[in-house]
């Protein structure tokens, strides 16, 4: 596990990463099912037997939104993009990318997938419950079975709430990015309905604790209201980003003469006058005018202070061949992109073997910000 979830498996080369919130809402899930549904729907059985069907349908849900974000992640996958991960979280999954896609019809087809899948499962459960049925008892294998249909088929249709988002968002996105020739513009408008339906969301949020007393109901539409609202904001923010950056190349926003480290420095040397000096927290390291790798703070703060003078920046560095680097011609909105995917907020600019610069993602945002002051000339 690491500070962020616990690795769980891999599937077809995917992490699976459980968030650390997703225990409270399974043990919530749990328990409504056990103390509320269950009882309801099947009084025939001990209050053992219903905690165990909430624990067995809290496992089935939660495997199911797994299907859901491995159907989206296997068709991104299919169309040349790489997906490092997905994140089980308190609210569903979330899948982690390296790029967005190239085409309208590859957007569509990824943002289809999820809800395709959620329905094909539900269809399943659906199948089995049915023959449940069929043979004449109306079992607790019968009733989670039916919940998990329901289930599904409800997490497959408020996805396809046409706003970002939700992977209905997308799909308009797509369309309207098919219809306009225009990402950006279609990207912006999608990101302002799912703001609209996320404050929605919050407003009926709160009428349900206010007027129906339902606590839990309420809370739960609040928190995936913010959710959403953020989430929309930030997609209509990368909207402006991927605008204000489309065709400019990382020769034109990185920094030159940039300073490098002798890779026979000590760690304490490095820290002294290059870290605190420079107020650089990631340097590349030279032997003579070759570039041989990146050091960078997080590497330093695992070395013991009582052993800064006696190591050296070799013993820490990535080696070249291991640092994510880029191209003076390649887009700055792409390598935005990889930088973010990659969790850089620096990467070295090379060609063919030479150090040319390193671009920041402070760099990207100064220039959007002049470009945006500048009605974007």
């Amino acid at each position: 596990m690491d500070s962020r979830g616990v690795h769980l498996v891999r599937v077809g080369g995917i992490q699976v990463v459980i968030d650390y919130s997703w225990f409270i809402v399974f043990l919530l899930i749990v328990y409504v099912a056990a103390e509320g549904a269950f009882p309801r729907s099947h009084d025939r059985s001990s209050a053992v037997e219903y905690w165990l069907m909430g624990l067995v349908f809290a496992l089935l849900y939660f495997a199911s939104v797994l299907i859901h974000e491995l159907a989206h992640s296997l068709v991104a996958r299919r169309h040349g993009i790489e997906v490092k991960s997905i994140r089980l979280l308190f609210f569903g999954g979330l899948a982690q990318i390296s790029s967005e896609p190239k085409t309208s019809k590859h957007e569509f087809l990824i943002a289809l997938a999820g809800p395709a899948a959620s329905v094909a499962v539900a269809f399943l459960f659906g199948a089995v419950w049915l023959l449940l049925l069929l043979a004449g008892a109306w079992s607790p294998a019968a009733v989670v079975a039916a919940y998990l249909a329901s289930a599904n088929l409800i997490l497959a249709l408020f996805n396809m709430i046409p706003g970002l988002p939700l992977d209905g968002g997308r799909v308009l996105r797509a369309l309207l990015w098919d219809r306009w020739d225009d990402p950006g513009r279609a990207t912006k408008v999608v990101s302002r309905l799912g703001n609209a339906f996320a404050l929605f969301l919050i407003l009926f949020g709160v009428l349900q604790f206010l007027v129906w007393q339902n606590l839990v109901g309420g809370l739960w539409s609040v928190l995936i209201g913010l959710i959403m609202k953020q989430a929309a904001f930030g997609s209509y923010q990368a909207a402006v980003l991927r605008e204000a950056l489309s065709g400019t190349p990382v020769a034109q926003i990185m920094t030159e003469n940039v300073t490098a480290v002798d890779r026979l420095a000590s760690v304490e040397e490095l820290v002294r006058n290059y870290i605190y000096r420079h107020q650089c927290t990631h340097l590349p390291v030279c032997s003579e005018s070759e570039v041989v790798g990146m050091v960078s703070l997080e590497q330093v703060k695992n070395v013991p202070r009582e052993l800064w003078a006696f190591k050296q920046v070799r013993d820490i560095m990535t080696p070249i061949d291991q640092v994510p680097r880029l191209k003076p011609t390649d887009d700055a909105a792409e390598a935005l992109n990889r930088m973010i995917s990659e969790d850089a907020g620096r990467m070295p600019v090379m060609e063919e073997g030479r150090l040319l610069g390193i671009l920041s993602r402070r760099d990207i945002m100064d220039f959007v910000k002049i470009r945006t002051d500048l009605g974007g000339r």
